[in-house]
């Protein structure tokens, strides 16, 4: 498990579980700032909040499936507060058009929470991001394909170690003849040799002529 160092990476952690209060918290001041916003924009208490709580079950979805390094870079970037500045904007709100709002953006968190974890919870209330079967079989596919690809092009991968002066290669040639060995079938080299019809070929080169004699 990884070591928690800070309360920003509990909150972190919480939320990416699927925690609401964990996101909320996480998140608090840009969510607040996702309401002034969309007042500077001109819209009323009402219109603000109803486009608020849009955005924060879209970015609520999008989080559960994210590692961002900068989590409050990566809301904002989301959430069109890159360059939204409240303490510049200017923005008359009232306190208790604020203090309305995040008790309504905490239920909005909430809604979108109880929406995942009916989807996607299991019994132990954590909501879990589950990926599409779609998702599977192409990720499945490229594996296969860049696997054969090395396969049977006979590739050599090298991986060396500079610090320690070790190197390591896998040849897939190699693995191409310990998986004949296994299998005990025979490669084909002289259809005719091989399984058994007709005769040996010819010896080549220096000495042909002395196998020939009878």
């Amino acid at each position: 498990m990884k070591k928690i160092l800070s309360e920003t990476q509990l909150y972190a952690q919480l939320a990416h579980r699927g925690d609401p209060s964990a996101f909320y918290a996480l998140f608090h001041g840009q969510i607040r700032d996702i309401y002034l916003l969309q007042r500077s924009l001109g819209k009323d208490h009402a219109g603000a909040c109803d486009e608020a709580a849009r955005k924060l079950a879209d970015v609520y979805g999008r989080f559960l499936h994210s590692r961002p390094f900068r989590p409050d870079r990566w809301f904002a970037a989301r959430c069109g507060l890159k360059r939204f500045d409240a303490a510049t904007a200017g923005v008359a709100v009232s306190k208790a058009d604020i203090a309305a709002y995040e008790r309504f953006a905490v239920g909005a968190v909430n809604t979108a929470y109880s929406a995942r974890l009916e989807r996607d919870g299991d019994s132990a209330g954590d909501v879990v991001e589950r990926r599409s079967f779609v998702r599977y079989a192409v990720g499945t596919a490229a594996a296969v394909l860049i696997v054969g690809f090395l396969f049977f092009a006979q590739s050599v991968l090298s991986i060396s170690f500079g610090r320690f002066g070790a190197e390591y290669k896998l040849s897939f040639p190699k693995i191409a003849e310990g998986l004949w060995d296994v299998s005990g079938l025979v490669r084909a080299q002289d259809d005719a040799w091989v399984s058994g019809v007709g005769t040996p070929p010819a010896p080549q080169g220096q000495g042909a002529e002395a196998v020939k004699r009878p």
